[in-house]
């Protein structure tokens, strides 16, 4: 298996593998850091460079106060129509100070590749601009939710939030303890010819455990691309992929000539799991995790 370079397959799955890269480079801040200055102003025109940050911040009851958005964000529950949308790598900078933000809320991913922060320039002109950490771990979405909150002068929100999450993940973990046995999970987010997987260090292995499988790939490490025969070889019980409008990635992995003889392809065993509840670390990763513990637990 070899180590899969980041650059490739469509826009949205570029972002959603970006997002599980803990980057060098950014603002210097920490969660600890993030929330002072910010609340010395009232926040009224605010701007999300990402989705993960804007679902957060509708769920907090905040998207009346959005101003601009990513154009990945256009679509999420509780944005308001019609917002001026800002390139995820470069942004207009004239553009964006004619919106008079009073704030914007960037992401680690929106530097992926690039040799600084694409917003730092408005940094310098005076306009506050926070970078929320990129988390791949659970415990990690929990901190960036309560972050973001008290960024924004509503920390109780974001505690309450983080901790409803929580109450949903212990029930769902008690339940898949209950089940006579652990089915191991293939999940494939890019499809053949560049298949790409995870091992240990990415939220989605830790949503595999609670909901109450075993990642095939769990002695390896971050992202990476398997090879068809080790695929094979490890012999998955379950096959979790991802679903995007207008593809059908379920039939394309049914239909490989090769995985004929694997466990979830006889047994009919192969599903599609919400991209976008899947690849952004927020709360709707429950949505996620609930698909995946239906389909391991069911008979």
């Amino acid at each position: 298996m070899k180590k899969q370079p980041m650059l490739f397959g469509p826009a949205r799955f570029f972002l959603f593998v970006a997002a599980f890269v803990v980057f060098s480079i950014g603002t210097g801040c920490t969660r600890d850091s993030l929330s002072g200055e910010a609340q010395k102003n009232e926040l009224n025109r605010i701007i999300s460079a990402a989705p993960s940050n804007t679902e957060i911040i509708t769920a907090l009851g905040m998207g009346d106060r959005l101003i601009a958005v990513d154009r990945y964000s256009g679509g999420i529950p509780g944005v308001p129509p019609g917002l001026p949308e800002i390139d995820f790598f470069h942004p207009d900078t004239e553009a964006i100070i004619g919106l008079e933000p009073d704030l914007i809320l960037t992401n680690e991913i929106n530097s992926f590749g690039v040799a600084d922060n694409p917003f730092k320039l408005l940094g310098d002109m005076g306009i506050k601009v926070i970078q929320i950490p990129t988390s791949v771990s659970i415990e990690g979405i929990y901190n960036d939710i309560i972050t973001i909150a008290e960024v924004l002068g509503v920390k109780w929100r974001g505690e309450a939030l983080a901790g409803t999450m929580k109450k949903e993940i212990d029930s769902i973990a008690a339940v898949a303890r209950e089940a006579p046995e652990r089915k191991t999970v293939y999940f494939e987010i890019s499809s053949a010819p560049t298949m790409v997987s995870f091992g240990r260090g990415a939220y989605l292995n830790e949503m595999i455990e609670i909901a109450g499988g075993r990642n095939i790939f769990d002695d390896q490490n971050g992202w990476f691309s398997p090879g068809a025969e080790e695929i094979i070889t490890r012999n998955p019980d379950i096959i979790f992929t991802m679903i995007y409008p207008g593809e059908n990635p379920v039939a394309e992995i049914k239909s490989r000539r090769a995985f004929q003889s694997i466990t979830a392809i006889r047994e009919n065993r192969v599903y599609a799991i919400d991209a976008d509840s899947a690849s952004r670390p927020t709360q709707n990763i429950l949505t996620a995790l609930r698909q995946m513990a239906q389909e391991i637990n069911s008979p």
